[in-house]
């Protein structure tokens, strides 16, 4: 060992007195200090322009654009430079010879040539280090074990370079050529992981070869075994080819013995790479501060309830137009979307199954005007370099499952034991679902899910139309992913004509009847709330009438006339109403959008409610208006000719209440029960609405987590972050000034000296 550190010392000495090692450190310095300065000075101006800009040291850090992401970019680029002379030096001057014949061994020039390249990648990284330390002054409660985890990886990515270059220096005399053979090697380790995907043992070996994305899991604040042991393997690797390289030089060995060799060490290497990638074999420990690289609680409570492992089913289907996300060269990439699920789950099975089918995907269609189904997959498998034959036909997929439910798009199947449910894509920006859904999917695998019943029968707003005034967005609608059937519940309509209301139904949901109810159905509804089950009562004030005796039994009377709201951008009727805080956090409990400063709910054309005496439920206003600016008038119709009138004295202004919540104990459960004097504020028109910005969404989702006793859907909610810019405008000069002049140039002055004196000497 102390050869192998004398080496290293004479190495790492002669590194220095090149001015090549000074230069890649000190542009090191520039670039890291540019980036960090840029990104800190943005969040400074938006705090200073009042916005919330929490999160601050993983904007930094590991945010689009950040520094170490842009670092990681710019690092293969010095190593070549550095690497190149450490052996073809040796060998084009013939000292080389010099080493092989003294009593110092092959591996200990190796290794010490090594460990100087380490000091000086520790150099290197340090500067990243000093700006994590800088941090800590410039943002408040910085997450420094999340800086710490992006320098780890970017260490070792950085020291399996400088291995790679070693290894290329050893394999010429020509320094330059070293150079441009080591930035061959990194390039092809970046793009093999995209290589021969579509062949199935082919894709895991060039997926785990690849060093791109390596670093991304450590830079999000996520260290893992795997990624650890692929740079110590990689590492080990090179180093191993080197020894091999320069001990065959002073052996005579035939072509094939040296062969036979370098195969089994590289295949030793291989399988000890492929067992270290293995789900079950994987360690992970997560940096950031509110864990956020880890399944909530929540989700892990429901991941440990499983005995045998959960097989998931992809079904692709060839004209859906997410059908790429499922394709052989994408199952790396897909799988990926379940990393945080094998760490709990190593035992998780997926497979896929391929067909053609007809689809909604209506631009497909338009683009190959004359087609039929089968002739564009067969276009689609050709343009894509598939078999056709591997595509099972709409009647060979219908023999294994109907998909007809699912329009046929991109879904997966869970299944567990006897049990199977749905896990979709949807039409939004990410697509692919997040952790709510997948664990409501998961837990739907454990336990019964709550049953939605819309009653039918007299034209109530309907779960399967799309107009404004209906209900799919919210509760059908499949491509939606906050739909209540992609959260958990199941939802069914309830004819109570044809039978009463099945002994399942958890919640029964009363839309807005339009007619009312005969004297056999009331019987079935009286039946239904005496048995103590929930339940959702909403009417626009021209129906009152028809909810009339089921709001009897509840004790609440629809008060007459309708409210009007005075506004400057919209309809007299168009009412926004508020959250009232401590009525929601006495009964629904915590919710994300209480935090806000106002908290709307939009309720176009609403009425006022109120509570008997004789009651036998505990009463709760959850919605209210605003007494300065919604009162209630007699008639039921506005009158768009004439301006609104506010006449009230100052006494008489007063809060209606809009929406209650009734609560009281049977047979030792409680009952949860909502009335709502507007049936439009869960509609699709305004779960969407985008001016004015309200809380109709979030509202009508934690209403039915609080008819499912908080079980769907699935809480992932995390900690804020707390980290915030702690920065003023002058420490941001001295940042720029000081990093980016004062440090380059000091260091640049010093051994500018230290070579003239030692050219002197």
């Amino acid at each position: 060992m102390k050869t192998t550190l004398r080496i290293a010392k004479i190495e790492l000495s002669q590194l220095f007195y090149s001015p090549v090692a000074w230069i890649v450190l000190i542009v090191l310095i520039v670039q890291s200090g540019w980036q960090y300065h840029a990104t800190l000075e943005r969040i400074y101006q938006a705090q200073e322009m009042g916005q919330g800009m929490a999160g601050a040291t993983s904007r930094i850090f590991s945010g689009f654009r950040s520094l170490f992401p842009q670092m990681q970019e710019y690092l293969y680029l010095y190593i070549p430079l550095l690497t190149m002379g450490l052996i073809s030096r040796e060998t084009n001057s013939g000292s080389i010879k010099l080493l092989y014949s003294s009593p110092i061994k092959v591996s200990e020039i190796i290794l010490g040539k090594y460990f100087a390249m380490m000091a000086y990648c520790f150099i290197l990284i340090s500067v990243l280090l000093g700006l994590g330390l800088l941090t800590l002054f410039t943002v408040k409660d910085a997450e420094f074990t999340l800086i710490l985890s992006g320098i780890i990886g970017l260490y070792l990515l950085i020291c399996a370079y400088a291995a790679i270059g070693l290894f290329m220096s050893s394999l010429t005399t020509y320094q330059v050529v070293a150079a441009i053979s080591t930035l061959v090697v990194l390039a092809a380790l970046n793009f093999i992981g995209g290589l021969w995907q579509d062949i199935e043992f082919v894709r895991d070996i060039t997926y785990f070869l690849s060093i791109s994305g390596r670093v991304e899991e450590s830079i999000n604040g996520l260290l893992t075994s795997s990624d650890i042991l692929y740079f110590f393997i990689v590492i080990v690797l090179f180093l191993g080819l080197t020894f091999l390289k320069l001990q065959f030089e002073r052996q005579t060995l035939t072509a094939f013995n040296k062969a036979a060799r370098y195969v089994t060490f590289i295949a030793i290497m291989l399988l000890v790479g492929y067992f270290s990638s293995l789900p079950q074999f994987i360690g992970y420990k997560d940096m950031t501060a509110n864990n956020s690289r880890t399944l909530t609680e929540s989700s892990q409570k429901i991941i440990k309830q499983f005995e045998e492992p959960v097989h998931i089913t992809t079904y692709v289907n060839l004209l859906d137009e997410n059908y790429f996300s499922g394709l052989p060269s994408s199952h790396n990439s897909d799988k990926k979307h379940f990393d945080m699920y094998f760490r709990y789950m190593p035992y998780l099975k997926m497979d896929y199954v391929y067909y053609w089918d007809h689809s909604v995907n209506e631009r497909l269609y338009k683009e190959n005007p004359g087609l039929n189904d089968e002739q564009i997959a067969q276009k689609m498998a050709k343009i894509n370099k598939l078999p056709f034959s591997m595509f099972l036909t709409p009647t060979e997929i219908q023999k294994r499952i109907d998909l007809k439910p699912e329009r046929n798009r991109f879904v997966r199947t869970l299944t567990y034991k006897d049990k199977t449910v749905n896990l979709r894509v949807y039409d939004d920006l990410f697509r692919h679902p997040n952790e709510k859904e997948m664990s409501a999917a998961f837990k739907r695998l454990l336990v019964e899910s709550p049953r939605v019943g819309f009653v039918t029968g007299h034209n109530e707003r309907s779960i399967q139309r799309t107009g404004d005034r209906d209900y799919q967005v919210a509760t059908t609608e499949i491509a939606f992913r906050y739909a209540l059937v992609n959260q958990g519940f199941d939802v069914e309509s309830v004819d109570l004509h044809k039978q009463a209301v099945d002994e399942n139904i958890d919640i029964l949901i009363i839309a807005d009847p339009m007619s009312a109810f005969e004297e056999n159905e009331l019987r079935s509804l009286k039946d239904y709330i005496a048995s103590g089950k929930n339940l959702m009562v909403l009417a626009e004030p021209e129906n009152k009438a028809n909810v009339g005796p089921i709001l009897q039994l509840l004790k609440v009377q629809f008060e007459d006339g309708l409210l009007v709201q005075q506004s400057t951008n919209y309809e007299q009727n168009f009412v926004l109403a508020n959250v009232s805080k401590s009525n929601w956090l006495a009964t629904v409990g915590e919710s994300n959008f209480l935090k806000g400063d106002s908290v709307f709910v939009s309720m176009p054309s609403a009425g006022a409610l109120s509570i008997l005496q004789d009651s036998p439920f505990k009463a709760k206003p959850l919605l209210v208006t605003q007494a300065a600016n919604t009162w209630k008038q007699s008639d039921l119709t506005i009158d768009r000719t004439k301006e609104l009138v506010d006449v009230r004295e100052n006494e008489d202004k007063k809060s209606f209440p809009l929406a209650l919540a009734l609560t009281r104990k049977v047979n030792e459960k409680e009952q949860r029960i909502i009335v709502a004097a507007d049936a439009d504020f869960m509609n699709n028109a305004e779960l969407v609405r985008q001016s004015p910005r309200t809380a109709n969404f979030s509202v009508m989702t934690d209403l039915f987590r609080w008819f499912s006793h908080n079980e769907f859907p699935i809480d992932t909610n995390r900690p804020e972050s707390i980290d915030t810019g702690n920065v003023t405008a002058t420490e941001l000069n001295y940042i720029k000034w000081g990093w980016l002049l004062v440090l380059p140039l000091t260091i640049a002055g010093a051994v500018i000296t230290l070579l003239v004196r030692r050219k002197r000497r």
